[in-house]
């Protein structure tokens, strides 16, 4: 009996032990199985990380970005499960199959309008690696002053336009002027050939008085319709003044206001004027026909003189009472006179003034050009370029003026320009990603341009400032124009001169910073180099040598990068990539952004083996299968 109950006693605790042992073990496979998906998962961000760690070189020695380089994404999808597959083959606790490995997603570094790019040149600038120059309150005030100084330099030469346009009708009122004058001087001889009883003198005088006074009509046809003109293009001058009057400072607006008016008045004068003008086209009719008559009876006293034949030897002909009358009804001739005085009277100066702006006709670089300066013939290789692939009217990215300061800085940290070729052609990087021109010429030129223009208007707006150089213009202007009947034709060629000086110091100002040296954006008196005298001088000669450097303010590539921070980010995302892409293709022919991946999202699925389910009665009771559960990842990885 005792036996009997032993024997049930063990085959009971043999039952209990199986149980024990198949849970045991049936938490212990759990606990492995949870742990093996976590070592897979540890795998593929290793696997992951080993990837990315064939990062292209010489793309972030020499400009700090990462960029995977690869072509397909088979090749991405191949590499990554080599790098996976090493985890596999361990023996260890956690067997597994690796079956499939497949990118869900990728973005490369041109894609996203730029994004991914701009993610990279942040992340290198803002851990403090390169000290910004510019915060975001400094960078947007350097576009504030620079975009009201383009403003100002396109609305001042559209006044100096206008100017101009004054000058010519004042040229118009100066022939209509020799004529009344060369009126004058036929009337006289002519009466004085009539007054010595000179038919024959007299008409011929007559002649040349009347083709003067038949040419009167036709000046005063040419000055009205310049007239005309001139009004249109002041109204829409002031339209155009309304619609940029957001671009300009309270300040400079009020400035220009007042100029504007001087315009209005010359033109309200001029209208005045114009009346009396116009009244001289029926006057000269009348002179025309009085002259007319008088050498038709020139004529018949002359024909009588000629036929006339005494009837006996005592009569004498008394051709003094035969000429009175013809005398006397020439003498009724009042003569044409202008009603003010008009025109340019220092012609010498009024030559330079024209000469200066023509002067940027023949060769911007010509005028700006240090001495001795070589300028590179390089062509950039950027037809099938980033740059080509996107628009820039699509909207700014997110990120602010901030963002876009950061990348113009990355611009002139790593891409060269003008004062620093780097003894490389092409050699204008900077002035390329302002510009876009395959030609370095061409880019520098443009580049030039837009200095010119933005110096221009700074230095327009210091002069409007700056009561004591007003007066210097107002001085000159009272000198050219003279002793004109119009006063408000001082104050509009004041303000030509105005505008002119300000660009002859334009002109020193980018030949300063094409030399290496520094100019304020905004100048104080003690900043200013050129005189009026040597404005003049510089007109007269062409040559603006021997003006001294700054050495405070901003250089040249702090320039560029101001005018890159006023691109369009899209622009100055892209075409730093293009210059990238151009230079590493030089050692790595063919070598594509495009081709270099930011991001990748890969998923990977295989099958786990049960290791305490793989034995004895388990095995068989599981089919005989090793790998029985599946194994799915997911990792995302981004530089």
């Amino acid at each position: 009996m005792k036996e009997r109950v032993s024997g049930q006693i063990t085959v009971f605790l043999s039952l209990i032990l199986i149980c024990v042992c198949g849970l045991l073990c049936g938490l212990l496979e759990s606990a492995r199985t949870a742990a093996a998906r976590c070592y897979v998962e540890i795998a593929a961000c290793s696997a992951m990380d080993s990837l990315f760690s064939q990062f292209h070189r010489a793309l972030w020695e020499e400009y700090r970005i990462f960029g995977l380089e690869h072509f397909e994404e088979q090749e991405l999808e191949e590499e990554f499960a080599a790098f996976f597959q090493a985890y596999a083959d361990q023996e260890n606790w956690y067997p597994f199959v690796l079956e499939d490995t497949q990118v869900q997603e990728r973005q490369l570094l041109t894609e996203g309008s730029g994004t991914y790019f701009l993610q990279e040149i942040v992340d290198y600038m803002k851990y403090g690696i390169w000290t910004k120059e510019w915060s975001e309150t400094d960078a947007a005030e350097s576009l504030r002053a620079v975009k009201e100084a383009q403003q100002t330099a396109e609305l001042s030469r559209h006044m100096e336009i206008q100017t101009k346009n004054a000058w010519k009708l004042e040229k118009c009122l100066e022939d209509l002027s020799q004529c009344l004058r060369e009126q004058e001087t036929h009337q006289r001889e002519a009466a004085r050939r009539l007054n010595q009883e000179d038919g024959s003198g007299f008409c011929r005088k007559a002649e040349e008085l009347i083709d003067e006074l038949e040419r009167i009509p036709r000046l005063i046809e040419k000055y009205e319709k310049q007239a005309d003109a001139f009004g249109q293009e002041l109204d829409e001058l002031w339209q155009e003044y309304e619609g940029k009057k957001a671009d300009l400072g309270e300040s400079v607006w009020q400035a220009f206001l007042q100029e504007l008016e001087e315009y209005r008045s010359y033109t309200d004068e001029d209208g005045a004027r114009r009346m009396q003008i116009a009244a001289l086209s029926p006057q000269s009719q009348d002179r025309i026909s009085l002259t007319e008559a008088v050498c038709e009876e020139a004529e018949e006293v002359e024909e009588y003189i000629a036929q006339w034949e005494p009837e006996d030897e005592d009569d004498e002909l008394n051709e003094s009472a035969l000429w009175r009358p013809v005398q006397q009804h020439f003498a009724a001739y009042q003569l044409l006179t202008f009603p003010a005085q008009a025109g340019i009277q220092d012609k010498e100066k009024e030559g330079l003034l024209n000469k200066l702006r023509e002067m940027a006709d023949h060769g911007i670089l010509s005028l700006v050009l240090p001495s001795g300066a070589q300028v590179s013939s390089g062509l950039l290789s950027v037809e099938n370029g980033p740059s080509q692939t996107v628009s820039y009217e699509e909207d700014e990215l997110e990120g602010g003026i901030l963002k876009k300061a950061l990348t113009a800085e990355y611009c002139q940290v790593f891409l060269n320009h003008f004062c620093d070729t780097g003894g490389k052609e092409p050699a204008y990087e900077m002035e390329y990603v302002l510009f876009g021109q395959d030609v370095d010429e061409t880019n520098l030129v443009r580049t030039a341009e837009l200095l010119l223009l933005v110096r221009e208007g700074m230095n327009l707006i210091h002069i409007m400032g700056d009561g004591e150089k007003r007066n210097q213009a107002r001085t000159l202007a009272a000198s050219v124009v003279g002793a004109s009947g119009l006063l408000p034709l001082v104050s509009i060629t004041a303000f030509l001169i105005m505008a002119l000086w300000a660009f002859g110091e334009a002109v020193a100002d980018v030949r300063t910073l094409l030399s290496g040296g520094k100019v304020p954006l905004m100048k104080s008196r003690e900043d200013w180099k050129l005189s009026l005298e040597g404005l003049l001088a510089f007109a007269a000669s062409g040559s603006m040598e021997g003006i001294e450097e700054g050495e405070n303010g901003l250089s040249y590539e702090q320039y560029l990068t101001v005018f890159l921070m006023a691109c369009p980010h899209t622009q100055l995302l892209y075409r730093t990539m293009d210059v990238i892409e151009m230079n590493l293709g030089r050692e790595q022919p063919g070598f594509r952004l495009s081709d270099c991946a930011y991001r990748v999202d890969m998923q990977a699925s295989g099958s786990g083996k049960h290791v305490y389910f793989s034995l004895g009665l388990w095995k068989s009771l599981m089919g005989g299968e090793d790998h029985v559960y599946p194994i799915q990842t997911s990792v995302s990885r981004a530089y």
